[in-house]
C-alpha cells in the first residue's frame, strides 16, 4: 500500500535510471481471461503448467479461460495507441494531461463460427488479462505484497467476425483488449519462460444426449461436444464409464440417484433403481472431477432430462 505524501516532494517520487535488464514482452501468441479477484503466487509459478490446467478445470467462479494459443494461433496484432493527451495553451507551453491507452485487436483464422461465440461470452466480463508471448513469458500484474493477479483491462471486447471475400480476406475471428500504460508499465511484471503454456486451451462444452428408452433400472446416454458432435465415448473410452462423471437426480425432489457406469457398445448405461411416470436430469459432474478421472479439457455443460416410461 503506497503511503500518501506531500505532492511538492517531487524528489521522492523519482526512480533511479540506471538499466539493468532489457526484459520486454514479445509477439503476444495466448491470452487468459481470469477473474479479477484471482491472486496466485511465486509458488504457483514453479509449475505454471499444472496450475493453469487447474484453474481451466475449477469452478466458474475460479475459472481461467485461455485463448489463441497453439490452438487458435493469432495471426495478425494491430497495437491502435491512443495518442497521449498534451494541451498547448495559449502562451505557447505544453501540459501534459494523460497517457494514451493501448488498444490492442488480435486475430485469428482459426475456429470459425464457435469460437466467435466463445470469445463474444467475455464482452463486458471484467475479467483481467494475462498475457503470454511466443517465447512463453507471461505478463501479470504484481501486487504490493509479492502476489500476481492479472491485468486490469479498461475494455475487452470481441467484434464480430471478420468474413472471407473472393479477393484477399479469409475468415477471421478477433478479440481486442485496451490497457492504460500506467497499469501496463507501473504494475506489469514479467515472468517466464514456458512455451508449453501455449499448448493449452479452455475447456470445450459438451452436451448428454440420450441414446435409447430409459427403464426403471437403466438409463442410457452419450456424450458429445458441443460444435462439432464429437462422440466422447469413441475418443475417450473407458475414462467415460466413471460413476462419478455424472450426476443423476429426481427433478421433482433433487434427489440423486446412486448409479454405476458402463460402458455397451459404444454408449454409456447408468443403472440405478428409476420410478415410472417420474423425469430425472442426468448432468455432468464439475470439470475438476471429471479432470480427476481422465476426461481432460471438457465441461459437460448441458444436462440431459429423461422421462422413465
Amino acid at each position: 500500500m503506497s503511503a500518501l505524501i506531500n505532492a511538492c516532494q517531487v524528489s521522492d517520487l523519482i526512480l533511479n535510471t540506471g538499466k539493468e535488464c532489457d526484459a520486454a514482452m514479445g509477439a503476444t501468441a495466448m491470452l487468459v481471461a481470469v477473474p479479477s479477484t484471482l491472486v496466485f503466487s511465486e509458488a504457483d509459478m514453479a509449475d505454471p503448467v499444472t496450475w493453469l490446467k487447474g484453474l481451466i478445470h475449477s469452478a466458474k467462479t475460479t475459472r481461467a479461460y485461455p485463448f489463441f494459443g497453439n490452438k487458435a494461433p493469432i495471426r495478425t496484432i494491430t497495437n491502435n495507441k491512443e495518442s497521449d493527451v498534451l494541451v498547448t495553451l495559449d502562451d505557447g507551453s505544453t501540459v501534459f494531461l494523460r497517457y494514451g491507452f493501448f488498444n490492442r485487436v488480435f486475430e485469428t483464422t482459426s475456429g470459425g463460427i464457435c469460437y466467435a461465440k466463445a470469445l463474444q461470452s467475455l464482452n463486458k466480463s471484467g475479467y483481467s488479462i494475462l498475457e503470454i508471448d511466443k517465447q512463453g513469458q507471461m505478463l501479470v500484474h504484481a501486487n504490493a505484497d509479492g502476489t500476481y493477479s492479472g491485468l486490469i483491462t479498461d475494455f475487452m471486447y470481441s467484434p464480430s467476425p471478420m468474413l472471407a471475400d473472393f479477393k484477399s480476406t479469409p475468415y477471421k475471428n478477433q478479440f481486442q483488449i485496451s490497457y492504460s500504460p500506467d497499469e501496463y508499465v507501473q504494475n506489469g511484471l514479467i515472468l517466464g519462460k514456458n512455451t508449453a503454456l501455449l499448448n493449452l486451451m479452455g475447456l470445450i462444452d459438451c452436451e448428454i444426449t440420450q441414446k435409447a428408452v430409459p427403464s426403471v433400472t437403466k438409463i442410457t446416454i452419450g456424450v458429445q461436444t458441443d460444435c462439432a458432435n464429437t462422440d466422447l465415448i469413441a475418443l475417450i473410452g473407458a475414462p467415460m464409464a466413471t460413476a462419478s462423471n455424472y450426476i443423476v437426480t429426481n427433478k421433482l425432489t433433487d434427489i440423486a440417484v446412486v448409479a454405476t457406469a458402463a460402458i455397451v457398445s459404444g454408449k454409456v448405461e447408468l443403472s440405478g433403481t428409476f420410478v415410472t411416470a417420474t423425469k430425472y436430469i442426468v448432468s455432468g459432474a464439475a470439470p475438476s472431477v471429471l479432470f480427476t478421472n481422465g476426461v481432460i479439457g471438457y465441461d459437460f455443460s448441458k444436462s440431459l432430462e429423461v422421462t422413465i416410461p
